[in-house]
């Protein structure tokens, strides 16, 4: 707890900072960082996205989604982020938030899929891990490049490059890999592969390769040498539609929105975990 706790208050931290910044207007009032979603177990694989969604604290209507509602930590009206900081049982309930995230119904399902479905479970589950199976998968723990949840997806403010490439938040995701203590590692997007190989200094992604019955579903493989354990970079992301690859067809004539379905992804998923085995025996 102790950890977890300076992990959430150095997200904090990054909060309180842009507060005082004009990026305050992409600011969820009341919000509190997400360090992490899932329980965490020694062992497990972590996914890495971008940043929490606006989704994890706002409705439909952009309101503020509160009581049974909520899927995280809300500060009630009034207690400023500095004062949250400085509150153990309120760090202590955000912390049970994120543990418990994928065992309540609020878990925004439409981003990491339900459970025995698609989007990134169904590609877990190929995988041999699970959001919500603990028993029957490997547990999966996701994270992202930058805690701070904005009203705006990051890739449509000016400010991204500056906040995900900066040095504060690559040493968090290092402290909160190193905490989370994965077996394996899942980087979700192209962009990001990038973005790891800047601090994963003697460990750099491999060859990109292709799944062979899923030509577009392109990934690198890498080792993250301060854990050393396997990483395995996407250059898609199962969790949205047509993973991004546009209504065209693949080298194979099969049609992109074919790999959407739970059935595409798990295809996926297992013989890029075959790879990574077959890659650490070797």
């Amino acid at each position: 707890m102790h950890a977890a706790m300076s992990l959430l208050k150095k997200a904090t931290d990054i909060q309180i900072e842009l507060n005082k910044t004009p990026f305050k207007r992409e600011l969820i009032d009341r919000a509190t960082p997400v360090v992490w979603f899932g329980e965490n177990v020694i062992g497990n694989i972590v996914t890495i996205g971008t940043n929490p969604s606006s989704r994890e604290f706002l409705g439909r209507d952009k309101k503020l989604l509160t009581e049974n509602q909520s899927r995280l930590y809300i500060r009630e009206d009034g207690v400023s982020l500095e004062e949250y900081k400085q509150d153990e049982q309120q760090l202590k309930a955000s912390i049970r938030c994120f543990r418990t995230y994928f065992h309540r119904n609020s878990a925004y399902r439409n981003w990491f899929g339900k459970d025995n479905e698609a989007k990134l479970e169904g590609f877990l589950n190929g995988m041999g891990g699970s959001l919500y199976r603990a028993n029957t998968y490997t547990p999966v723990v996701h994270t992202d490049f930058f805690p701070i949840p904005t009203r705006s997806q990051m890739g449509k403010l000016r400010e991204k490059e500056q906040l995900l490439n900066s040095e504060f938040t690559k040493d968090l995701l290092a402290e909160t890999l190193y905490f989370l203590a994965p077996s394996l590692i899942v980087v979700l997007g192209g962009e990001h592969c990038k973005r790891f190989d800047t601090m994963n200094t003697n460990g750099k992604f491999g060859e990109v390769k292709s799944v062979a019955d899923f030509p577009a579903a392109r990934y690198q493989l890498s080792t993250y040498s301060r854990l050393k354990i396997p990483v395995v970079g996407l250059h898609f992301k199962p969790s949205e539609q047509f993973l991004g690859l546009g209504g065209k067809s693949d080298a194979n004539g099969r049609s992109h929105g074919e790999y959407g379905k739970r059935s595409s992804l798990y295809h996926i998923g297992k013989e890029i975990q075959m790879d990574v085995d077959h890659t650490i025996i070797r």
